[in-house]
């Protein structure tokens, strides 16, 4: 089991492999579940191929879970919320994700669903925090949104001024469908069905969906007015985050997606060695740190030796010796350096 999972689920956060093989009554039975086919059909082909077919049980759930039919997705109602590694408010908070977003459900324990995100990140959610819907509602939803918060925070109000009644927070990256205009406002509709007004000056339009060239200085800005945003294990949003979570929403800012972990950002792009004077450093390139070979932490370039991260809070700092920004722990850490951006 170990080596086929090793071949197909080369990464366990992004997929569902948890089977096991026992001898009960005389039969060997395959428990467990998975969410990749590949893998699904290479255990059952090597349990046979050991034991005979009619020596062994298939009781292998392949994820989705066919209980669940058709409404096998969910649409993030709330700014944002956590993404757990149990299914329970106390476990570790692996993950983020924000308002908008669409995920896919796996399968269902109490008021939990084990779930997979655009990125394919795997962790647990609570139902309280999605719309559940199927392929007809997911499709509805992605052809229609037409807004993305492009403000750090802001709000969704009952009427068109901002001393009416809130009917939620937004913050940066959440994704609504938008209606009439009036004045400074726009009519907005949220995943769960709730309406409002929002301050035009705080939503971007998504009426073109295709990626726009990235300009390096529009990485940097989008960067920079993160400064000071604390740190949380986990985080993934513009209320905190964690350095991977950090780059990623600097990123979905501008159209991009990386992978959620500095490891999986650290496998994109090319790599580029600094000469002596780092100049061909550029800004918008993403430095890695860790020990070894194993990437631990992420930063954005700003140019050169400086670089912007989360660190305790979302700072600058330097690798060059002569900086008051210089950090000896990171310069002791650096690994390289990629760039994503043509």
């Amino acid at each position: 089991m170990k080596k086929i999972e090793k071949t197909y689920i080369p990464d366990r956060t992004l997929s569902v492999f948890n089977i096991t093989l026992n001898k009960i009554n005389n039969k060997w039975v395959l428990s467990g579940e998975t969410t990749d086919k590949n893998a699904f059909k290479r255990t059952i082909q090597f349990s046979d191929s050991l034991f005979g077919v009619n020596n062994v049980v298939n009781k292998i759930s392949l994820l989705p879970d066919s209980s669940l039919a058709d409404s096998v997705f969910g649409i993030i109602n709330v700014s944002v919320t956590p993404i757990r590694e149990m299914p329970k408010h106390s476990s570790q908070m692996v993950d983020q994700t924000i308002m908008g977003n669409t995920i896919k459900l796996l399968k269902k324990q109490d008021d939990w669903y084990l779930m997979q995100t655009d990125y394919n990140y795997v962790g647990w959610i609570n139902k309280s925090s999605i719309s559940i819907t199927d392929t007809n509602g997911i499709e509805n939803w992605k052809n229609k949104i037409n807004y993305r918060v492009s403000k750090l925070y802001a709000s969704v109000f009952s009427l068109p001024y901002e001393t009416s009644q809130p009917i939620s927070d937004i913050i940066l990256n959440n994704m609504m469908i938008g209606g009439g205009k009036s004045n400074d406002w726009i009519t907005v509709t949220l995943p769960d069905g709730r309406s409002g007004f929002v301050k035009e000056k705080n939503l971007k339009s998504l009426t073109n969906k295709k990626v726009q060239h990235v300009k390096k200085e529009d990485v940097l800005f989008e960067a920079y007015r993160m400064t000071g945003v604390p740190y949380l294990w986990g985080g993934n949003s513009s209320k905190a985050n964690d350095c991977s979570g950090f780059t990623q929403t600097v990123f979905k800012t501008l159209g991009i997606q990386l992978p959620r972990d500095a490891r999986q950002q650290a496998l994109l792009g090319k790599k580029i060695i600094p000469d002596q004077t780092w100049k061909n450093i550029l800004p918008g390139d993403l430095l890695f740190f860790g020990k070894e070979e194993k990437v631990t932490h992420v930063g954005i370039s700003t140019g050169e030796k400086d670089f912007i991260h989360q660190g305790g809070m979302v700072k600058i700092n330097s690798l060059d010796k002569n900086s008051p920004d210089f950090a000896f722990d990171r310069y002791k850490s650096f690994l390289f350096i990629k760039r994503i951006l043509p």
